[in-house]
């Protein structure tokens, strides 16, 4: 029979297990010099990529305790763009201290409590160390893109970045991406509007360089659900009907669009356009695009400053708006400029493998220049702020008094696993360097990370490293949280199913 204490230490220890196997698969990913990870699924279908979301989203895990630590690095990833792999690799530290911890004795909310003042304290001294990010944006974009497939063409992808994050006025969600294969990345550009998959409903409508209208409906025929029968007595009588019922009608509703649009332009269409309506459309001058998607009529809406009109007879002013079908790659496109913030990144790249790993750099890459942008706040990168940190946690460890101040130091030496692993991954010692680092710390230099090049330390301000400080603080606080909840489990439990 297994008694209570032997039941928590089996489910702390299971949780713990678990959740360093998950720490230690993206350990090597870390840094400017982390590995990559093949994942291959059932199908044979490869992804080759180094970024910590995607290593984790792409994981098979059915153990619970590893859910969690899957958990708080989506919630890093929401928040941040980026800094996933250091949650979990922190939290899978934080998690394996607490096992010396536990055989000195130490009862698991003696821990929590100390680890939860660190936390506090972390990201309070963290933020003494920030600077104003508005020097620095395009180095935030440098240091994450560093050690991803971008690199190659850092100075052009970071300029693209903070270009995109300005004109979008710092919202992530006012950048659009498209990839398309062929050319390089040196080929890729960025522009204030919106890129459509589409062309023109017909080939002799022409590119508009005037107003436009937004319809949020179709233009044709619904299908009519009610059994209604009609009795005509001639073919005549039939062909009056149909004029009647079909064609009369478009017309109408084509002359109301040309009355908002008399010298010609564009009407962007949610669904299905009729016929009879884009050719009078066409011959007044104005293109068609049908079959829209929600997501790009919204982004149209915010890049020409309008509502998308419901019903024909809702239709306001047209709006400014330069339309034109044009051939990016070897696919057709319908790019739409306005002046609205809405910003699209076209990316180009050799294949469609290498594109989406390009996708996903520049995906994290824009998410931390927007928030540092936002945020207006950097802190040095190469590990230096969680190293700092952990140097004033330990002088002030004596504070809090008992045992809790031993879960404080051990807090410390997790955020000492930052730089070590970073070191690490660059092929250098990484008790040698953090053993260097906190030398140069202790002696003033509070901005010294790890020199990945020749091995020992370097400033970080000098090699324009630099990190969004919230991306830090979030880290520190994702990690700590579920480590606590983690800690706080003293048994697992089967459910009853629904």
């Amino acid at each position: 029979m297994v008694n209570n204490g032997e039941q928590q230490q089996t489910a702390q220890s299971l949780n713990i297990r678990a959740a360093k196997a998950i720490a230690d698969t993206v350990r090597t990913t870390l840094g400017p010099a982390g590995m990559d990870k093949m994942m291959v699924d059932g199908g044979g279908n490869v992804i080759v990529t180094n970024d910590g979301a995607t290593i984790l989203q792409e994981l098979d895990v059915s153990h619970p305790g590893a859910k969690m630590i899957i958990e708080a690095a989506n919630t890093q990833e929401s928040m941040c763009y980026d800094g996933t792999t250091s949650t979990v690799v922190l939290a899978g530290q934080l998690l394996s201290n607490t096992e010396s911890l536990f055989e000195k004795g130490l009862h698991p909310n003696v821990i929590c409590k100390g680890y939860r003042q660190a936390a506090q304290w972390a990201v309070e001294h963290i933020q003494s160390l920030s600077e104003s990010a508005k020097p620095h944006l395009k180095h935030v974009a440098q240091t994450s893109i560093t050690g991803k497939s971008l690199e190659s063409a850092m100075e052009h992808v970071s300029e693209l970045c903070v270009k995109a994050a300005e004109l979008a006025g710092g919202d992530f969600e006012r950048i659009r991406v498209l990839c398309q294969p062929g050319g390089g990345l040196e080929d890729s550009t960025c522009f204030s509007g919106v890129v459509l998959h589409k062309e023109f409903m017909l080939p002799a409508m022409p590119t508009v360089q005037g107003k436009a209208l937004l319809i949020n409906t179709g233009l044709s025929n619904k299908k009519n659900e009610d059994n209604v029968q009609v009795s005509l007595g001639s073919a005549a009588e039939y062909q009056q009907y149909q004029q009647t019922t079909t064609r009369d009608i478009w017309v109408k509703k084509a002359e109301a669009i040309i009355e908002r649009l008399p010298e010609g332009g564009a009407v962007f269409v949610r669904d299905h356009v009729n016929e009879v309506v884009a050719a009078t459309l066409a011959k007044a001058g104005i293109s068609v695009v049908q079959r829209l998607p929600e997501s790009d009529l919204t982004a149209l809406g915010l890049l020409l400053n309008t509502a998308a009109a419901h019903t024909i007879e809702d239709l306001g002013d047209a709006v400014d708006a330069d339309v034109e079908c044009t051939t990016i790659g070897d696919m057709k496109y319908v790019v739409v400029k306005g002046k609205g913030e809405v910003t699209t990144l076209i990316l180009r790249g050799a294949t469609k493998q290498t594109l989406d790993e390009t996708e996903r750099g520049f995906e994290d890459a824009l998410g931390v220049v927007c928030l540092a942008y936002n945020t207006l706040e950097v802190v040095p990168g190469g590990g230096a702020a969680y190293l700092n940190s952990a140097i004033n946690l330990r002088s002030r460890a004596a504070e809090i008094g008992g045992r809790a101040q031993m879960a404080i130091d051990a807090f410390a030496d997790a955020l000492e696993t930052i730089p070590a692993t970073i070191a690490e991954n660059a092929g250098h010692d990484p008790l040698d360097t953090v053993l260097a680092l906190r030398n140069e710390h202790l002696s003033g230099n509070i901005d010294y990370g790890p020199d990945i090049e020749d091995g020992g330390t370097t400033s970080m301000k000098d090699a324009d490293v630099w990190e969004p400080l919230n991306l830090v603080k979030q880290a520190i606080q994702s990690a700590s949280e579920v480590t606590i909840s983690i800690l706080r489990i003293d048994d697992i439990i089967g459910k009853r199913g629904e």
